[in-house]
């Protein structure tokens, strides 16, 4: 009986000693104003370092012009639109006129025209998000699966550009393709040797610039 009392008198002590997140095998809460990020297989990723395969989330990207943007107020389908940002890097909104906008993210282009609305409507809360990315692009021309413009939102490679415009048809030289790139009022030719890149040779894979093209021959 004194030793069975014994054992449950330590039992109560672990118990009260232990952290809450030791009792029941629970992991230690996430601090506060820290977001965890979580890959598809579940395994926790909020170290903060990024690849250049990762998506950027949209309030990270800076709008230009010719993007396109929806404004969403909330309750109020008036003053719900989508836009497009003029060269100038103006938008045209109900109520507020002109407004610009290029160099923005969304998650201040929604302050920005929360702010402004503030003078018309009562609390009123703002989304923006992004439609269509067409300020930031990168084209690929020639002998590939679908060739065309494609939206730079991370920086990209010539290879990487390849994988996404469906690879190169049996017919494409390998050897010669190259990168337009104009620089200071005219064109520069970047060579890319698409088999020495695959074999291991990354010095030779370009990175690209917004308005580059790639000539696949």
């Amino acid at each position: 009986m004194h030793l069975r009392r014994l054992s449950y008198l330590a039992a109560i002590f672990v118990t009260i000693a232990l952290p809450p997140f030791f009792a029941g095998g629970q992991t230690s809460p996430t601090p506060a104003g820290t977001t965890q990020l979580l890959s598809p297989s579940g395994r926790d990723e909020s170290s903060g370092s990024t690849s250049h395969s990762d998506v950027p989330r949209q309030a990270e990207f800076a709008i230009g012009p010719a993007d396109v943007i929806h404004v969403t107020v909330w309750k109020d389908a008036d003053l719900s639109q989508t836009v497009t940002v003029d060269p100038n890097g103006f938008v045209s909104l109900p109520l507020l006129g002109t407004v610009r906008v290029a160099g923005m993210t969304t998650d201040q282009i929604s302050a920005e025209l929360g702010s402004r609305l503030a003078t018309y409507v009562v609390s009123p809360q703002v989304t923006v998000s992004v439609v269509d990315i067409r300020s930031r692009q990168v084209y690929i021309m020639g002998k590939v699966g679908r060739a065309g413009g494609y939206p730079l939102l991370v920086p990209i490679t010539v290879l990487q550009l390849i994988a996404q415009a469906g690879g190169l048809n049996a017919y494409a030289k390998r050897k010669d393709i190259y990168v337009l790139r104009a620089a200071n009022g005219h064109s520069e030719k970047l060579l890319f040797n698409y088999d020495k890149v695959t074999r291991g040779d990354g010095s030779g894979n370009i990175v690209l610039q917004p308005g580059d093209t790639v000539i696949v021959p």
